[in-house]
C-alpha cells in the first residue's frame, strides 16, 4: 500500500505540462524553425537546379550518341505535348529528342521518338541561349555553340549552366555571381 506522501508526488506528476513550459518549448521550437527554413528552402532549390541539369545532360547525351550510333540527326526541341515541336512555348513546359530522318526540325511519320521530358519547376526560370532547337548531325556535332540555364531561385550565385560546343562536347557548370545565367 502507498503512503499519503507517494500518492501526492504521483498525482501531481501526472498532471502534465504547465503553459509556462509549454511556452518556453514553443518558442524554442519557432526560433529554430526560423533559422533553419531559409537553409532548408536553399537546399530545396539547389537539388532542383541539380536534378533538372542532370536531367538535360542525360538527355543532350543520349542525343548525341543516338546520331552517331544511327548515323541520322537527332533533335531536342521545346515541346508542351511530348509528341511535336512547338517553337511557341519555353523550353519549361518540356522537351523532344527524336531522330530526325529529313531534317525538317519536326517529328513525321516514321520518325523514331527517343525520349521526353515533362514540365521544368518554373521556379527554374529555365533558359537556353541560342535557339529552338539542338541538332546534332551523324558524327555527333551541332552547327553552333548553345548555353542552357537553371537559375536558382533562392541564390542565383548557385545557378547551373549546361554547355554545348560546337564540336559536341556537352558539359556542366556551377555558375557564380561573377559568372551567372543571366549573362548572354
Amino acid at each position: 500500500m502507498l503512503s499519503k506522501d507517494a500518492l501526492y508526488f504521483r498525482s501531481k506528476a501526472s498532471r502534465g505540462f504547465t503553459l509556462v513550459e509549454m511556452l518556453v518549448v514553443l518558442s524554442i521550437t519557432a526560433i529554430i524553425v526560423a533559422f533553419a527554413t531559409p537553409s532548408f528552402m536553399n537546399i530545396m532549390a539547389n537539388n532542383r537546379v541539380a536534378a533538372a541539369s542532370s536531367e538535360l545532360l542525360l538527355t543532350l547525351n543520349m542525343a548525341k550518341n543516338e546520331a552517331i550510333k544511327t548515323g541520322q540527326s537527332t533533335i531536342l526541341c521545346k515541346s508542351s505535348d511530348a509528341s511535336q515541336c512547338d517553337i511557341n512555348t519555353t523550353w519549361n513546359t518540356g522537351w523532344l529528342l527524336f531522330n530526325d530522318l529529313n531534317n525538317d526540325r519536326q517529328v513525321d511519320d516514321g520518325e523514331k521518338i527517343i525520349r521526353t521530358h515533362g514540365t521544368v519547376d518554373t521556379s527554374l526560370n529555365f533558359n537556353f541561349y541560342t535557339g529552338n532547337y539542338v541538332r546534332f548531325n551523324s558524327s555527333g556535332q551541332l552547327n553552333e555553340n548553345g548555353r542552357f540555364c537553371f537559375n536558382n531561385a533562392y541564390q542565383p550565385e548557385n545557378s547551373r549552366a549546361v554547355i554545348i560546343t560546337q564540336t559536341g562536347r556537352i558539359r556542366t557548370e556551377v555558375r557564380d555571381s561573377t559568372n551567372n545565367c543571366a549573362d548572354t
